[in-house]
């Protein structure tokens, strides 16, 4: 209700949202009648293309870098990569080779590229998807090291 309000208020003249696409909907709605600038990002599924004309180690790299920015924990972090068959295997090795020089743990070490998920939830969620992937076939082609001391680290 408190949401409804502030978005359909005279005075709100620009709406910005993360979240559901259900939410998405509802503000849409409510921001209608004024015609008010409206930006979402509803749950996006952003895929990376890899054609077989690609710099694959700029790939490579660039596939490992954009899904792993502050742990993945962002609305455009790269979440699938289509690759061409052609160069699949080159581009494994070479995200492979990326993906073992990313340190996960404290975010305040200068040496770690790969911090905490937002809580225990997350992690959990995170390890869920990765198990069920495994389970329906897909190969784990890398994990960094978790930290001691427990965390929300994957």
């Amino acid at each position: 209700a408190v949401g409804k309000q502030l978005v359909s208020h005279p005075d709100v003249h620009f709406v910005a949202m993360t979240g559901s696409s259900a939410t998405g909907r509802k503000i849409l709605e409510a921001a209608a009648p004024q015609m008010k600038r409206v930006v979402l990002e509803m749950g996006g599924k952003d895929p990376m293309i890899v054609f077989d004309d690609a710099d694959i180690d700029k790939a490579a790299k660039d596939a490992v870098q954009y899904s792993l920015c502050n742990t993945g924990q962002v609305c455009c972090s790269i979440e699938r990569i289509y690759v061409a068959e052609s160069i699949y295997d080159a581009f494994k090795e070479a995200a492979k080779k990326y993906a073992s020089d990313y340190k996960v743990g404290n975010g305040m070490d200068p040496d770690v590229k790969v911090g905490p998920l937002v809580s225990t939830l997350q992690r959990d969620q995170v390890k869920l998807q990765v198990d069920d992937a495994i389970s329906k076939g897909a190969k784990l082609l890398h994990q960094s090291g978790i930290p001691d001391g427990g965390g929300s680290f994957y």
